[in-house]
């Protein structure tokens, strides 16, 4: 340990008045042992993953400026004759503790007033406690349990805390260890070669059998003698059903039906975890995502607006499935409307990140992950492109695009949840529901040559015409018999036939799947 340049730190972060934080606490005396204590307790715990983290002893509090807790200046400091005795008192805490918190007592001073720098550097060998011991003790009488500094606040840790506490001192990942009821015949296949064959590893699988394919991917339990049991992240990869296992370990999509009869449709994406991925990604892409190309008058050039990014959609639902907790018993559900799409976790993210820092950040170094496996496996197949980036490429996207910037909604601190929201482009909710000024027109990326091969299809005038108000009506949006009808105020065999034209003849629409029939897209 570098005592002069800890000495250095403690006074530019004394001389700056920087506010306690978790890693700086400030007491005005060693007097106040009971929270001396629970913050040597909630530091060897280390929530946030902090290097280092200091308790100055001699140094009363203050709100200053908006800031509340800085440090008073000048110093209250220690007496020199005290320095020797304080520092027994602190030392006798050790006891208190279990098991021990390695911290460290240096002399400082400050302007000529001396104080004890308390330090605690990171830990290994957790989760610690405050003992028994310390609550029959008439000087301290401190509850026994575990304790976390959240922010400036030291406290006894809830039951989600104390479990980060124990995955995160054990190197625990749920998906990591074994499935108490699965086995290799559990696992499919076809799913394993499929997996190769879109990784670099493709040729690997050519003379593989499924045993093989399984050691190759070190899905077996390595303990278990009859070489049967699989890890969970292997039953969350290639299992065809993996809820029967692990439950809700699926996507649930829940859709706005924009002004239909209809208000809600639920929708659930089963299956391996890249597959639910591929297909909610591809089924947001078909039915949510559009694009305008916006022409100004009187400029030649046209530029292109989408409602939602497919950026921000691809890297945020990898991100959701990554980071997920399948041991908590609750689904992703993504809500999809007008206006946004909400991306929801059913927990937070791993210490040291906070919700504030994936709203602040862009790029995330230092994250760790719910499920390295599952990780490294989307990693292989492309999904993710490099650690840490995921939410940075959303937020580029967005910005390029002229939308809002997305947003991590922020709870209450006994929340459990991680709700991420990409906002719609505004110019194109305006455009698309007639609130933007009329001099502003829109057109399809493709309308030109929708429009050259209408021209050229040889068909009467007027039915041009109305392809041509079809076309202009729906754009990218899908559309049925009933709304031809509304369009061009026909019959439904009128538009019955509007519709063959254009898919059997033309050939620039197609069915949608999903939606009921006769639904309909322009290609």
């Amino acid at each position: 340990m570098d005592y002069e340049r800890i000495k250095k730190q403690a006074n530019e972060i004394l001389k700056g008045r920087v506010p306690e934080c978790s890693y700086i606490e400030y007491k005005a005396s060693a007097n106040q042992l009971d929270k001396i204590l629970k913050t040597i307790c909630a530091y060897g715990n280390n929530y946030y993953d902090n290097d280092i983290q200091y308790i100055f002893i001699g140094v009363e509090e203050a709100d200053s400026d908006g800031e509340k807790a800085v440090p008073r200046l000048p110093l209250k400091g220690i007496p020199r004759g005290f320095i020797e005795k304080t520092k027994n008192l602190l030392n006798s805490l050790r006891s208190f503790l279990h098991p021990n918190v390695a911290y460290t007592l240096i002399t400082n001073e400050l302007d000529g007033k001396p104080y004890i720098l308390l330090v605690v550097p990171r830990q290994t060998g957790g989760p610690f406690m405050v003992s028994e011991k310390a609550e029959r003790d008439r000087k301290i009488n401190l509850k026994a349990g575990r304790y976390v500094r959240i922010e400036a606040d030291t406290r006894l840790a809830k039951v989600d805390e104390e479990y980060d506490l124990l995955r995160k001192f054990s190197n625990f990942h749920f998906t990591s260890i074994s499935s108490t009821d699965a086995v290799i015949d559990d696992l499919d296949g076809d799913f394993m070669r499929e997996y190769f064959a879109s990784t670099s590893d493709r040729t690997i699988s050519a003379n593989l059998d499924k045993v093989e394919m399984c050691r190759t991917l070190r899905l077996l339990d390595r303990n278990d003698p009859a070489g049967k049991r699989v890890k969970n992240y292997a039953v969350l990869m290639f299992a065809a059903n993996p809820e029967k296992f692990i439950p809700y370990s699926y996507i649930e999509m829940i859709v706005d039906m924009f002004g239909t009869k209809r208000k809600m449709e639920s929708r659930l994406f089963k299956g391996p975890l890249w597959k639910q991925y591929r297909m909610a990604v591809e089924y947001i892409s078909d039915h949510f995502l559009n694009t305008l190309t916006v022409r100004e008058e009187n400029k030649a050039e046209n530029r292109k607006v989408a409602n939602f990014t497919f950026t921000a959609v691809e890297e945020l639902v990898a991100n959701a499935l990554v980071h997920n907790n399948y041991e908590n018993g609750k689904a992703i559900q993504i809500y999809v409307s007008e206006k946004e799409i909400n991306i929801v976790n059913y927990n937070k993210p791993l210490p040291p990140l906070k919700i504030s820092d994936l709203n602040e950040r862009s790029f995330f170094s230092e994250r760790d992950t719910e499920n390295p496996e599952i990780r490294d496996m989307f990693k292989q197949l492309g999904i993710i492109e490099s650690f840490g980036t995921g939410i940075g490429e959303a937020k580029k996207s967005l910005e390029d695009n002229g939308s809002p910037q997305l947003y991590y909604k922020v709870f209450d601190g006994n929340e459990n949840i991680t709700s991420v929201v990409i906002p719609v482009n505004e110019e194109y909710y305006e455009i698309k529901n007639g609130t933007k000024p009329k001099e502003k027109l829109w057109i399809d990326g493709e309308t030109k040559e929708v429009k050259d091969r209408i021209a050229r299809s040889g068909y009467a005038e007027k039915i041009k015409r109305n392809m041509v108000l079809i076309y202009d009506s729906f754009g990218t949006e899908i559309f049925g018999n009933s709304q031809i009808v509304q369009v061009l105020h026909c019959s439904e065999v009128t538009a019955t036939t509007y519709i063959r034209r254009l898919h059997d003849e033309l050939q620039l629409i197609a069915p949608v799947s999903g939606q009921g029939k006769g639904k309909y897209k322009f290609l």
